[in-house]
Formats: C-alpha cells, structure tokens, sequence
C-alpha cells in the first residue's frame, strides 16, 4: 500500500491510496474525510471520472457525519480526558501530518494532538486523533489481559478481537469466536475492563445469560454483582472529555 496523498476533486478532498495487491476501487468517508483506495494500474482520469459519479453519495455522507459530529464531544471542550479512569492532559499543536503523541517530562501523563495546516475539519481531525490513540491504548490492554484469563479458564483463544464504539453494549461475543468490545471502555477503570473481558470470555462457553453462565463468570470475577452495577450507574458518564 502507497501513503495517502492528498488530491482535489470538485466540491471535495480526497487522499488517494494505492496498492498492487488491490483489484477495484472502494471509497470511504469517515470523520468527514474521503479515502479512496485503488489498484496500481488504474489512470488519475479514469479513477476521477469513477468517484465524479458517486459524488451526490459522497457529498450526503459528509453532510450526514457532520450532523452526527455535531452532537458528540471534542477534546477542545476541555484539556484532559481519562484513560483507564486516570486523567490524562491534552496539548494541541501543528505538524506536516496529523498525529498523536505521548509527552514525556510533564507533571502528568500528556498526550500531543497535531494537525497538519491542510486539514479544513479541525474538530473532527482532534476527535479521530483522540479516537486513534485510545484504541491502541485499549486494545493493547484487551489482548494482554484476554491472553491471561484464558489460561485462568483454560479456555482457547477467542478467534479475533475488535473494538468498536457502541451506545447500547460494552462487548458481544458471536458463534465464529469473535469478541467486541466497546472504546468507551478506554475511560474506565481496569477492574471494570476485567469484569467485561471475562463476561464475553464466559460467552465462548455459554453464548447465553444462563446460571451456568453467571457460575462461570463469578468463579473468575466474583465481584460482577458491583461491577455491572458501576457500568449500570457510571457508563453513561464515560466520555472522551473530563467535565
């Protein structure tokens, strides 16, 4: 895969990403940003000519994420977020790509969002920044402490693990041996963490809310009672943003 390169097209940006591997061409608009994924071989014109046609589609798209944008909150409301329940500062600065970075020397955990001069949607930059950062955060923490708790349950390795945001569940556990889990997570509390990875490990065995299931998780968490009354009382609160 080629790095992204910023291109214009008519009423909008797009960065273009190119492969030999890849044999056709997808477009994906995410955070207000369009990228646009092709095989090597295909000609500037030809691509341009393709993407002018779904340009109504990409237009609405855009449109609808920043109604959607709108409503949720961004790291300029305020200069810290929580990570693992622990406050965490935020700085802002500029850079030749956007990124994120953790700074060290600073009287407390800090974390640098930069963003290159070229970006138009600042907010919804900050917002994928921020959501980039947590996920590595997140994820990292996930595969270590599911490796752990399977050798506890002396259970096999769930087949993939994903993370994704989600308003109505903090994680899913499906028959392929697939686990989710919810990035709003990134802002609670280990233990609360822990609670919700042996809840949709205990899946695996039980793929339903049955007392052999229960059994099985308050051998291995027997604190669920408090924990899933935390994420009942305290969930809603988990935000990006300290208030």
């Amino acid at each position: 895969m080629t790095a992204g390169q910023l291109q214009e097209l008519g009423l909008f940006e797009y960065t273009l990403k190119r492969s030999r591997r890849r044999k056709t061409v997808a477009i994906k608009v995410q955070q207000q940003s369009v990228t646009v994924y092709a095989p090597v071989g295909v000609a500037k014109q030809e691509l341009e000519g393709w993407l002018l046609s779904k340009s109504d589609w990409i237009t609405a798209q855009i449109q609808k994420q920043s109604q959607l944008l709108d409503t949720r909150q961004y790291p300029l409301k305020d200069n810290s977020i929580l990570v693992f329940a622990q406050p965490m500062a935020l700085l802002y600065g500029t850079n030749s790509r956007c990124e994120w970075r953790q700074v060290k020397n600073q009287p407390q955990p800090t974390l640098q969002l930069n963003l290159s001069g070229r970006v138009k949607h600042k907010q919804a930059m900050y917002q994928s920044l921020l959501e980039e950062f947590l996920h590595e955060q997140l994820e990292s923490y996930i595969e270590m402490r599911v490796n752990e708790y399977c050798i506890k349950m002396a259970e096999a390795l769930p087949s993939s693990i994903r993370i994704h945001i989600y308003k109505r569940r903090w994680g899913s556990c499906n028959r392929r041996r697939e686990l989710t889990f919810n990035l709003l997570l990134a802002s609670a509390p280990p233990t609360i963490i822990d609670y919700v990875i042996v809840h949709e490990l205990a899946h695996l065995k039980y793929l339903n809310h049955s007392t052999a299931f229960w059994q099985r998780v308050s051998e291995f968490y027997p604190e669920y009672k408090q924990a899933t009354k935390w994420l009942k009382e305290q969930g809603a609160s988990l935000s990006w943003v300290v208030e």
